[in-house]
């Protein structure tokens, strides 16, 4: 993967060598008289060598460059002209790939010894020695043996013998930073008094000094275990690797099943990397098929040669194509040939392909080249919309064998909206963190202005100058080409929640009880984060309602989210703004009064046996209190008449957002042993699940009040939009099972989340990379307490799990309208009924796929969910699907898949 094409861009000159970037090299201290008790004691008494994953990709340096922009619409690939500067001494020559030297792809240069001899393990230098800074130069040979992992210098007299250094005794090697052509290595001797040598090596060209470098490093890194893997395969000593071989050896390994196919496959594999036309390959030819993708057992070794071999063949398909004159500079070729033109979705535009890209998961670009984790190797597709990462080995290559890949990973899409990041590693490497918790690598060919300008465009995409007026979601329609297509029978999403039909249903208008209370409308002047109509105590004139409001947080007052049939309410508001002062507001303090006696003030009942109202604060007392220095606070009860405080112990959302990212990381690695304590450990210590309780045992306490105690409930955490819309959300899905139903749950995100001004732009980052503090995953941490919910209740909701998932991913990619902006008001002043597609219109019209069959419809049931932290579980179907080790297997159940948007 880090060979380069006969038609790509002149090679460029790196900088030197930089040290890898988790180990800085230290000066070493002095040694003398003293010899260590061990190899492993010296060499931490010494600077550590370069790591050859990070080595090996190095940026370059500044060059001058001409770019003329491609003449097709949309297409950001420049035609690069490199003119290189002419330094002042001869600069350090490319990396370059052994691999492809043995393809033929890169001939060597005249001057160098570089071939194995007569098929052994063994490469020559010729170079000179100087074992001293001012000592004499001296003619020398050196030899890399990867039989012994030994490096011999020969000496010219055959009478003398050879002086061999283990590889595991070296301790540094690195380029001159004075001489391209000198190379220092460091190493342990067996001289008494002198434990640690240093010699220096000066070569005839720069090119030679960087391979033997190269080469010496990749000894060091990875060629004893290479050497193990070479003899786990070739188990009869033969020295060499077969086709038959590699057949079973595919079989052993749970890749491959009996059949003509295995042979065709193994033979190509082996033809990859025989240089030498044999019926096989030795381990020389091994080493160099994997030295800059080291692998650490049998099997990784095995997918990561089928990938070089699906690399290769797409190469010699795409030079077949341009020779033949059948592929153009244009984009539509190539798009059609490894795309099915389906996924497009309406006003979606293919901006550019780059063939020939290596992708995993992981976080740094050494990761990209790893052989502990798995990789892929595919396009990349640009389009205004998405990022596709498609692979050339399908799922139809591991079907049915015991390493099978599910067809998930077949096409990976990442909206450019859910890019939390995207940063260029180096040259040849990208990182894309995503919000939905992917870390993805993708690698190309070395060439540093083509990367940058990817990154740049790609930037430009998922953080566009206006934010959310530049999303996808103004382009996107749902029709096959013309957005002002006639879709007869789909339901407007917009239309699905009237507020009046839902102040109709719980009765509180136009009911026996609608004299008690009244709809509340000014046209967001009272508080532009409430809703547009919200219901309130028709007791409270408008000057009670004015006062009320200014003595919560952000005028967020108390406002009615569910009524019981039994009369008790369920109310949510910000926190009273209390302070230091302990301030109180009569206004407040009456409106509360209403609402525990359902509005009723001369209630006869309320005089002979008052009831209880209970005020949920989802924070700890500490954060309450805390909040007084800013003039806020929670209620004094003492000046609130029969009411009751609790703190339910719910964290702030910063600590949501790290807890959220450490259970992402836990889920997301492939070699769990990376971990401190493994994958069990790491995700406890995340204590999501801990935070999920708290939000289930405070909502199922809503719930007990109001349905057991038939007392009415007043929810609040500090501004009342993010924990409070958890709490009274999840506590009316316990209690009124139309929230349950498809419809009624629409209903309920629109009420509870969206009119009651929950930040998605804010906290999800909507086309933005601004204000990182801010983001917090709380409506996902609802989600997967809804979650909780089916497991626990698997006839009781209408909606599936899919359906969970589908919301998650499209709060971040901005394919629809619905959750774009932080309140009602945005959202009207962005017009998103009439510019967008409202989120609903397509899960109705697709609703098939969102439907549980297993729905059994009741007209009045209470759901009391167990909250002991043994029955809340880890929701794999979103946090474990980017581990393709995860996904069910067959007879496990249905294949786990993800829906990004289709045409209707």
């Amino acid at each position: 993967t880090k060979s380069m094409s006969s038609n790509s861009p002149e090679l460029k000159p790196p900088a030197a060598p930089l040290p890898d970037e988790d180990s800085p090299r230290q000066s070493m201290p002095g040694v003398a008289g003293k010899r260590p008790s061990s190899l492993e004691q010296m060499k931490s008494q010494s600077s550590r060598g370069p790591n050859i994953a990070s080595d090996l990709i190095t940026e370059s340096p500044p060059i001058s460059a001409t770019t003329r922009k491609s003449a097709k619409r949309g297409s950001f690939m420049p035609e690069i002209q490199l003119h290189f500067p002419k330094p002042s001494q001869a600069p350090p020559p490319p990396p370059v790939d052994i691999a492809a030297i043995a393809s033929r792809q890169i001939t060597t240069s005249s001057s160098a010894t570089f071939e194995f001899t007569g098929g052994s393990t063994i490469m020559t230098f010729k170079c000179k020695i100087k074992s001293s800074p001012l000592g004499i130069l001296k003619a020398t040979t050196l030899e890399l043996d990867l039989g012994d992992m030994v490096m011999r210098r020969v000496k010219s007299h055959k009478d003398k013998p050879s002086v061999g250094i283990n590889v595991d005794r070296i301790i540094s090697s690195r380029v001159s930073a004075k001489n391209y052509a000198e190379i220092d290595v460091q190493f342990i001797s067996d001289i008494l008094g002198a434990p640690i040598q240093n010699k220096r090596y000066i070569f005839s060209s720069n090119e030679e000094a960087l391979r033997f470098q190269t080469h010496l490093d990749v000894m060091r890194a990875s060629g004893a275990k290479l050497k193990q893997i070479f003899e786990e395969l070739d188990k009869r000593n033969t020295g060499q690797i077969t086709k038959l071989i590699l057949q079973r050896a595919m079989k052993e390994n749970g890749m491959n099943v009996d059949g003509e196919e295995d042979s065709s496959e193994a033979q190509k594999m082996i033809a990859l990397a025989d240089s030498d036309t044999s019926e096989g390959i030795d381990f020389v030819e091994f080493f160099r098929l994997f030295m800059f993708t080291p692998c650490i057992t049998v099997h990784q070794a095995l997918t990561e040669w089928r990938n070089k071999v699906a690399l290769v063949q797409r190469k010699r398909s795409s030079s077949a194509n341009i020779s033949n004159g059948n592929q153009s500079a244009g984009v539509e070729e190539v798009d059609a040939h490894h795309f099915d033109s389906s996924w497009v979705v309406g006003g979606e535009i293919v901006m550019n392909v780059v063939e020939n890209v290596r992708y995993s998961f992981g976080s740094k670009a050494r990761d990209n080249l790893s052989g502990d984790r798995h990789h892929w190797v595919g396009t990349l597709a640009v389009t205004n919309y998405r990022l596709v990462l498609h692979s050339h080995i399908t799922h139809a290559k591991s079907a049915g064998t015991r390493h099978e890949i599910s067809k998930y990973f077949d096409r990976m899409d990442v909206p450019v909206n859910a890019i939390h990041s995207i940063n260029k590693l180096d040259s040849a490497c990208v990182l894309i963190i995503c919000k939905d918790l992917r870390h993805i690598l993708v690698s190309f060919p070395p060439n540093d202005i083509f990367v940058t300008t990817l990154v740049s465009a790609i930037s430009s995409l998922a953080f566009p100058p206006n934010g959310v007026k530049d999303t996808f979601a103004f382009d996107f329609h749902l029709s096959a080409s013309d957005p002002k297509t006639n879709l007869d029978g789909l339901v407007n999403g917009w239309d699905l929640y009237d507020p009046m039909k839902e102040f109709e249903r719980i009765g509180v208008v136009n009911s026996p009880h609608a004299r008690f209370y009244r709809i509340w409308s000014d046209n967001y002047s009272l508080s532009d984060t409430y809703p547009l109509h919200f219901c309130v105590p028709s007791a409270m004139s408008e000057s009670d309602i004015m006062q009320a409001a200014k003595f919560r947080s952000k005028c967020r007052m108390p406002a009615v989210s569910w009524r019981s049939k039994s009369g008790a309410v369920l109310v949510r508001s910000a926190q009273p703004m209390v302070g230091l002062k302990s301030s109180r507001n009569s206004t407040d303090e009456k409106l509360l009064n209403l609402y525990r006696v359902r509005g009723d003030p001369h209630n006869p009942l309320e005089l002979e046996d008052p009831s209880t109202l209970y005020i949920l604060d989802a924070r700890k007392i500490l954060a309450a209190t805390g909040n007084q220095v800013q003039g806020k606070g929670t209620e004094i009860i003492a000046n609130y008449t029969h009411a009751e405080l609790v703190y339910c112990n719910i964290e702030n959302i910063h600590t949501m957002r790290d807890s959220v990212n450490a259970l992402g990381a836990a889920c997301l690695a492939t070699d769990h042993g990376e971990l401190k304590n493994g994958f069990a450990d790491h995700s406890k210590d995340s204590l999501w699940l801990r935070h999920v309780q708290l939000v289930l045992k405070a909502s199922v306490l809503a719930a007990d009040r109001i349905e057991l105690n038939d007392s009415s409930v007043l929810v609040h955490c500090s501004d009342g939009w993010d924990r409070t819309s958890q709490m009274t959300s999840t506590c009316m899905l316990l209690l009124d099972p139309y929230y349950r139903t498809l419809e009624g749950f629409a209903v309920l995100v629109e009420k509870e989340w969206l009119d009651f001004g929950h930040k998605f732009k804010d906290r999800h980052g909507q086309g933005s990379d601004k204000h990182p503090h801010e983001r917090s995953p709380v409506f996902v941490q609802w989600l997967d307490c809804v979650h909780q919910l089916m497991y626990q209740f698997p006839t009781a909701f209408e909606l599936n799990e899919s359906m969970l998932i589908f919301l998650c991913d499209h709060l971040h990619s901005c394919l629809f309208g619905t959750f774009l902006g932080n309140n009602s008001k945005e959202r009207k002043e962005l017009d998103l009924k009439n510019k967008t597609v409202s989120i609903w219109t397509y899960i109705l019209a697709k609703r098939q796929l969102f439907v549980n069959p297993r729905f059994k419809r009741e007209e009045v049931k209470v759901l009391w969910p167990s909250t002991t932290i043994k029955k809340i579980r880890t929701w794999e179907r979103y946090f474990c699907r980017f581990d393709f080790e995860c996904h069910p297997r067959e007879g496990e159940g249905g294949e786990w898949t993800d829906d990004w948007g289709q045409k209707l």
